[in-house]
């Protein structure tokens, strides 16, 4: 591959790095450190290190600027936060709990019902999946049987149910009994 090889302008990081690396669980920063540790050794180009990371080269030097700006801690850091357990990002738990009474009350039958309502009431629109996400989160259900498959075959569907009975007669399971291996085969 064409291109110079990546320097971090921090020599004496690599070994720090190195052991920070071995030390840590698999996950975001572990990543994060191997950027910076094949970076730091400076035997690589920007895009070699960015496709073992599995990043794009401009993200690649978001974390290197970090670095250099404000050492490891910085890169080790989450700039967002996710929400905390039971609240919803940019809701204010006074609505949560409006919604969580409503969501008890059965008040809502779709996920549509809770978006409508929150556009309506609170001005709040988010797109389905986070509205189905947090009904999930409290405990809610959909209201409404799934629909058909469209290919579903009614005459199949009868002539099943028409068998089923026939067939469960002939496995002789006696009354009350769990284990399907004590069945009577005669």
């Amino acid at each position: 591959m064409s291109g110079y090889n990546l320097k971090l302008g921090r020599p004496g990081i690599a070994t720090i790095i190195d052991e920070m690396h071995a030390a840590e669980p698999d996950g975001w920063r572990k990543n994060r450190l191997l950027a910076v540790k094949l970076a730091a050794k400076g035997e690589m180009t920007s895009a070699e290190v960015a496709d073992i990371c599995g990043v794009s080269r401009g993200r690649l030097f978001v974390w290197l600027k970090v670095v250099r700006q404000g050492g490891l801690e910085a890169l080790l850091e989450r700039a967002k936060p996710g929400p905390k357990e039971g609240t919803c990002r940019g809701i204010e738990s006074a609505i949560i709990d409006e919604l969580k009474a409503k969501l008890e009350a059965n008040e809502f039958v779709t996920v549509e019902d809770a978006r409508r309502w929150l556009k309506k009431a609170h001005a709040i629109e988010r797109p389905y999946g986070s509205v189905w996400n947090w009904l999930k989160k409290f405990a809610g259900v959909l209201r409404v049987p799934r629909p058909r498959h469209s290919k579903k075959d009614p005459e199949a569907e009868q002539a099943f149910k028409e068998r089923l009975s026939d067939k469960l007669e002939a496995l002789r399971i006696e009354t009350g009994q769990r284990n399907p291996s004590r069945v009577h085969h005669g």
